[in-house]
């Protein structure tokens, strides 16, 4: 039967932290992060050998490497997961760690009491900056896990700060490292516990945010980040399948795009493409749902948008757009076709519609809009209200 002592869980310990750091490596290896938080777990796992060889190493050697190597462990821990949450950890938090251990340690390298003290209270301290990081993180995606991350690391640093708390007022229950106080073994434990669900749960939060980014490539547009033309029209069926009445639908395509491809060359035309994507998102905002069909064909949905509402939106496009793009002394223009409807038609004959009444503005001379009108004819919008061309 395995004795719970000291000396048995650091070893315990040792093996988990490398067990964990291999495969990481063996699994994660090119993710932002995953090399640093393993590089801290090997460095853990080194720090407790040591730890367990204090009596046969000088105490000087056993002390001061001891804790200069779980502090800088701690601080590539820290800069690890600033790169796995996409968060620039300040340099201070880093450094300054590792700096005032290094001297409070070898000021204090014959008081055992109160080395555990300051130990105690640098960890706990690190813990909650990491804890802060995470929480300051940007929020793109895994947002339930990071916020169980911050609270597990918030838990473990308050953890710490009890243990200096408690080692200043009862150093003797913590000054016997390689004994078999309960208590001691407790804390290695919960030392293991830390390094298990932090690493688990750093998995689990890159496998979700990993999902969230296959389900953005299969909805999501890869150049401009609209909507794409299956995930465009499975939202407007839901929108049609609803109440959202009057809807309109906005076929959207830039005038004269081949000619800005052969004359400025594809790299420009994609800046031209987000540009444009960019306008449709801001006019639009909130209102509806805004796609890329594809090349430089463009859809909008208007839930609860009329005739007059529609043909608004469209003047703020145009006007937008044919005064906003002026590199290479070039000037952009859209031509949109406009469908509405009170009842309840596919999305595809909506399209169709929008696409005549789009037909016939690129007829009627381009960077205008015109509306269909069912069982009569596409009407063309007059001059006087369109923003003068350049």
């Amino acid at each position: 039967m395995i004795e719970l002592d000291a000396p048995t869980l650091l070893v315990t310990s040792t093996l988990v932290q490398w067990l964990f750091a291999t495969l990481l490596l063996m699994e994660r290896r090119q993710e932002p992060g995953i090399d640093g938080w393993a590089l801290s777990l090997v460095l853990h796992g080194v720090a407790n050998m040591v730890l367990y060889a204090r009596p046969m190493v000088p105490p000087f050697f056993g002390i001061m490497f001891y804790n200069a190597c779980v502090m800088t462990a701690f601080s590539i821990s820290h800069w690890a997961i600033g790169r796995i949450f996409s968060r620039c950890v300040p340099w201070w938090q880093l450094v300054l760690p590792v700096l005032v251990s290094v001297v409070l340690m070898a000021w204090h390298l014959d008081d055992i009491g109160q080395r555990v003290v300051f130990f105690s209270l640098i960890v706990g301290i690190q813990l909650l900056f990491v804890s802060g990081t995470i929480t300051k993180s940007e929020k793109d995606g895994g947002l339930r896990l990071k916020r169980w991350l911050a609270m597990i690391v918030c838990g473990f640093g308050i953890a710490f700060l009890s243990r200096s708390l408690l080692s200043y007022f009862y150093p003797h229950l913590f000054t016997q490292f390689l004994g078999t106080s309960l208590l001691q073994a407790g804390f290695i434990m919960v030392g293991i516990a830390y390094f298990v669900v932090s690493t688990l749960a750093i998995f689990l939060f890159k496998l979700e945010r990993l999902n969230e980014k296959l389900q953005r490539e299969a909805t999501r547009d890869s150049l401009t980040g609209l909507l794409n033309r299956r995930a465009f029209t499975q939202r407007a069926k839901a929108a049609l399948a609803g109440d959202d009445y009057p809807i309109s639908v906005l076929m959207i395509d830039i005038d004269d795009f081949k000619k800005i491809n052969d004359s400025f060359g594809h790299s420009l035309g994609d800046k031209v493409l987000v540009h444009c994507a960019c306008i449709f998102e801001q006019v639009i905002g909130d209102q509806g749902i805004v796609g890329r069909l594809g090349g430089e064909e463009f859809a909008v949905m208007l839930p609860h948008c009329g005739t007059a509402e529609a043909q608004l939106l469209c003047r703020q496009i145009l006007s937008r757009i044919s005064n906003s793009y002026t590199e290479h002394d070039m000037t952009l223009s859209t031509s949109i076709g406009v469908t509405v409807t009170k009842q309840a038609l596919c999305i595809d004959r909506l399209l169709t519609q929008a696409d005549d009444a789009l037909y016939r503005a690129k007829h009627e001379g381009k960077n205008t809009f015109m509306v269909f009108e069912p069982m009569t004819r596409t009407l063309p919008i007059p001059q006087d209200d369109l923003p003068a061309s350049h």
